[in-house]
C-alpha cells in the first residue's frame, strides 16, 4: 500500500489539473503557427484590394468575408497574428527582463536601496496602468515602436515587485548564503543561484501576461494609437469596422473572436502550468 500510495497521489493530481493546459496550449499552439507561417495558413495578399467584392459575407471564396475594399478578412487576421502576438511577446518579454533585472537589485541590496527603489515602484503602480500607456503612446507617437515602448513602461513595474518579494525570501537560503560567505559576487550570486529558483513561477506569469498584452496592444490600436493602417493588426481590424458594424457583422465580430480565443488560450495554459507546478511541488514533499 505505501508503495502505490505515491502514484494514485500522482494520478488524482494530474486529474486536477483539468483541461486548462491542453485546451490553452493547443490554441496558443494554434495562434503561433499563424504568426510563424501565415503565408502558408492564408497564401492570399493581406493588403490586396479588390472594390468588386467588398463587403462580401462568409462564403467558400472568402471564409471570413471581406471589408470595405474587399480584401479578404481571413488572410488579414491570420497574417495579423503576427502583429499581435509579436508586439504582445516584445512587451512582456523587455519588461519582464527589466522588471527583474530592477526587482533582484532591489531585494538583494535591501535596506535603504531597497526602499528607494521600491517608492519609484509604487508610483508607476498607482498610476491606472492603461491611462498611462495611453498618454505615453499619445506623447512619443504612433506605430509599433511607440506602442510598444508605452506598454513595457508600464509592464515592468509588476514584475519588479514579484521579483523582489521572490529574492527576499531566496537569499536567505543556506546555498545563497554559502556563496557569500565563499566572496561570490551579488550578479554572480543571483544569475546562479536565485534566478534559476525563480524560472518557473515567472515563466507562469509571462504565459498569462501575453493574453492580457494582446488585450493592451488591441485596445490602443483601436483607438489609433498604435499599429497604423494598412497593417491588419486585430485591434486595428476592429477600429475600421466600428462604422459597418450593423449591416457587415462578420467584419468586426470574427477580429474579435480572434482576440478572445489567443487571451483565452494564454490564460489557460497559464493557469494549467500554476496548477502543475503546484502539484509538482506537492510531489516533492
Amino acid at each position: 500500500m505505501t508503495v502505490s500510495l505515491p502514484r494514485v497521489q500522482r494520478r488524482s493530481g494530474l486529474r486536477r489539473i483539468g483541461l486548462s493546459l491542453p485546451v490553452g496550449g493547443l490554441l496558443v499552439a494554434v495562434f503561433v503557427l499563424f504568426a510563424l507561417i501565415p503565408e502558408v495558413v492564408a497564401s492570399g495578399d493581406p493588403a490586396k484590394l479588390n472594390v468588386a467584392q467588398q463587403f462580401r459575407p462568409p462564403s467558400a471564396e472568402h471564409w471570413l468575408g471581406t471589408d470595405e475594399v474587399g480584401r479578404d478578412l481571413w488572410t488579414r487576421v491570420v497574417h495579423g497574428t503576427r502583429y499581435s502576438l509579436g508586439m504582445a511577446l516584445a512587451i512582456v518579454a523587455t519588461g519582464a527582463a527589466i522588471g527583474t533585472i530592477y526587482g533582484a537589485a532591489a531585494g538583494f541590496a535591501g535596506g535603504g536601496i531597497d526602499e528607494l527603489m521600491m517608492r519609484i515602484v509604487d508610483v508607476f503602480l498607482s498610476l491606472p496602468g492603461f491611462i498611462l500607456a495611453m498618454a505615453i503612446a499619445a506623447t512619443i507617437g504612433r506605430g509599433i515602436g511607440p506602442l510598444v515602448g508605452a506598454l513595457v513602461i508600464v509592464w515592468w513595474p509588476s514584475y519588479a515587485r514579484l521579483v523582489r518579494g521572490m529574492v527576499l525570501g531566496l537569499k536567505e537560503r543556506p546555498h545563497v548564503e554559502g556563496a557569500r560567505a565563499l566572496g561570490a559576487s551579488a550578479p554572480y550570486i543571483v544569475r546562479r543561484h536565485i534566478v534559476p529558483l525563480m524560472i518557473e513561477q515567472l515563466n507562469v506569469r509571462v504565459t498569462q501576461d501575453l493574453g492580457y498584452a494582446l488585450v493592451a496592444v488591441a485596445s490602443l490600436s483601436f483607438i489609433g494609437l498604435g499599429v497604423q493602417p494598412p497593417a491588419p493588426e486585430w485591434g486595428l481590424l476592429l477600429g475600421g469596422a466600428r462604422a459597418y458594424i450593423s449591416s457587415s457583422w462578420w467584419y468586426p465580430v470574427f477580429p474579435g473572436i480572434a482576440i478572445a480565443l489567443a487571451t483565452v488560450g494564454f490564460s489557460l495554459l497559464g493557469d494549467g502550468l500554476a496548477e502543475l507546478l503546484v502539484h509538482e511541488h506537492r510531489t516533492r514533499q
